[in-house]
Formats: structure tokens, C-alpha cells, sequence
């Protein structure tokens, strides 16, 4: 018994170590995540398929797309903010997955304010950061699948810029048990990011001292499957535990239910985060258009005082004669 207190008692304790680590990493826009569907099911995504946004969460179960597949989406960030990002994924020899994926983030104009002039100088800058890079996934056998990405990530702000590269590495197994698939993921691996001054503006930029910091680097583990289905009716569970660099460890919690593939109702639940105690919800339309379908999907985040974000996305894949249609 004793030994079974301690074990909470460590437990309890996780949470408040993990908050000592809030703050430390730089590029922290690549820990927004691109995916409405993902989104609303609480961001438990590490073991979704069928989905060309797989490149963001695991790019190993980018080989469970049987053929190309494009994903577009646009999210509607804290403070003005504008994100975006587009995967792309198409078969090569029949085991083999190529994609390509991109994510920027941009400010807008910010008006200049010093101490002296704190209503603003008249002049305007901006702060800019993308990623982007390929992706390969293989697919070893009908239940296990490895992939990784390596991208180039830049960042600018005012005078400042640095650019470095992070790769990703996951997996996806899969059985025939209720649909039952396990994923891992490690994101953003790579060195530390460090500020410069730009090319032709040392004389303007103030003379700071700079040091270079981790990027937010997540362990994530996850698992998702058929909870029920009864005819045209599916529901689809998901949870996934995330142990990131600079935050709490955190659990997500998902469920999907479809409806013949062409209706998609989402729900999700964040636990461990300060101030995301309020379900994700999300919603996804599908049909055939042309030579494949399009799925449009939408999903709403809230994050307490930052208010509520939204998310919208497109997904075209090419139409697949057997198997469970695009949920994305």
C-alpha cells in the first residue's frame, strides 16, 4: 500500500516539473497543429490514417495512403496570427510513400514602438517563420509502417534571422482487432536555434547578446480504434500522451463518428494543459468530386484568456475502390 502512494504521489508531482520547463524552446509555431481533424479530437492524431496531414503527426502512417493525396489547411491564430500548411503524398512502387510538407507562419505588419515613443515611430516590421521539406514512409508489412521528414526551418523577426533543420521519425501498427493501431513519434529533433542579425543590418539592429535554444522537441505515443460500428454508423477513438520538452506532460482524448464516409462529427478533451479544460469539437463534410474526394473539415480550439481559434482544411485524394474513405 505504501508503495502505491508513492506511485500517485509521483504521479501528482509530473505536472508541476513539466511547468519548469514552460518557455525554453524557440520555433515554437511548430507546435501548432495544422490538422482540423486532429484538432477536433483533442490532438490524439499519432495513430490516425487515411489522412495526407500524417506528414505533421507521423509521417509513418503516410504509407496507409494508397494513392496521392493533397492537404491544404489555414488556422485562425492567437492575436492576429495567420498559419498555414500543405502536405502532399504519393505512392512510389507500391511500398513506398513520398510527400512533401510546408508550414508558415506569419504577424503582419507590427508597428515599431521604442521607450521614447511608446505610440509607435511610423515604421513596420514583420515576424515570418516556415518550415518545409520531404517526407518518406515505408511500409515493412500490411501492419507495420515507419517514416520520418526532414525540414528546413527559418525564422525572421525585425533585424533578426536564423535558420536551422529538425527532422521527424514515427511508426504505425496496426491489427485486426477492432481496428486497433499503435503509433510513436519523435517531432522536431535537431540542434539549437540561435538569432542573428541579418544581412546589411548590424548598423540598425541593437546590439544584444543572443544564444541559441532547443526547438520543442515531443515524444508522443498514441493508439486509436473502432469503438463501434453498426452499418452506415462508425465511431472511432483515439488517445495519445505527450511528453514535450517545454511543457507538461499531457494526455488527449478523441472520438469520431462517421456516418457512410460522408459526414463527420469530432470531440476531444485535453487534459494536463493550463487553461484547455474546454472540449475541441470539430466537423467534416466529404463527396466524390472528379477522380477522387474532397473532404472539407473544420474545428474550433478554446484557449482561455487567448480565446477561441479555428482551424478549416481541404483534403482531395484520388478515389480509392476498397478500404474506409478520407476522413480528414
Amino acid at each position: 500500500m505504501a508503495s502505491l502512494w508513492a506511485w500517485i504521489g509521483w504521479l501528482q508531482l509530473l505536472p508541476n516539473l513539466g511547468g519548469q520547463r514552460v518557455g525554453i524552446s524557440a520555433l515554437t509555431f511548430l507546435r501548432i497543429d495544422p490538422s482540423p481533424r486532429s484538432v477536433g479530437m483533442g490532438g490524439a492524431a499519432v495513430a490516425l490514417r487515411n489522412d495526407p496531414f500524417s506528414a505533421y503527426w507521423n509521417p509513418g502512417a503516410l504509407s496507409r495512403l494508397p494513392y496521392p493525396a493533397v492537404g491544404l489547411s489555414h488556422t485562425f491564430w492567437i492575436a492576429g496570427l495567420d498559419y498555414a500548411y500543405a502536405a502532399i503524398s504519393w505512392p512510389y512502387k507500391t511500398l513506398h510513400r513520398i510527400g512533401l510538407q510546408a508550414q508558415f507562419l506569419t504577424s503582419g505588419p507590427i508597428e515599431r514602438r521604442t521607450e521614447y515613443q511608446s505610440t509607435g515611430t511610423g515604421e513596420y516590421f514583420t515576424a515570418t517563420y516556415w518550415a518545409a521539406g520531404p517526407v518518406y514512409a515505408y511500409e515493412f508489412s500490411d501492419r507495420f509502417s515507419a517514416g520520418g521528414s526532414f525540414k528546413v526551418v527559418r525564422e525572421q523577426l525585425d533585424f533578426f534571422q536564423a535558420t536551422t533543420w529538425l527532422v521527424d521519425m514515427g511508426f504505425l501498427y496496426q491489427t485486426d482487432v477492432r481496428d486497433f493501431r499503435f503509433g510513436v513519434v519523435v517531432q522536431n529533433f535537431g540542434p539549437n536555434s540561435r538569432l542573428g542579425v541579418r544581412r546589411g543590418r548590424a548598423d540598425q539592429a541593437p546590439q544584444v547578446a543572443l544564444r541559441g535554444y532547443p526547438p520543442p522537441t515531443l515524444f508522443a505515443i498514441g493508439a486509436a480504434l473502432r469503438v463501434w460500428q453498426q452499418g452506415p454508423h462508425r465511431i472511432e477513438g483515439a488517445f495519445q500522451l505527450n511528453h514535450p520538452n517545454d511543457n507538461t506532460e499531457n494526455l488527449r482524448l478523441g472520438l469520431e463518428y462517421s456516418y457512410n464516409g460522408l459526414l463527420f462529427l469530432r470531440l476531444g478533451q485535453k487534459l494536463g494543459l493550463v487553461e484547455q479544460y474546454v472540449p475541441t469539437v470539430g466537423v467534416g463534410l466529404s463527396r466524390g468530386v472528379g477522380r477522387g474526394r474532397l473532404a472539407v473539415s473544420y474545428a474550433a480550439e478554446w484557449f482561455g484568456r487567448l480565446g477561441l481559434q479555428h482551424r478549416i482544411g481541404l483534403v482531395w485524394q484520388k478515389e480509392v475502390s476498397s478500404g474506409p474513405r478520407s476522413s480528414s
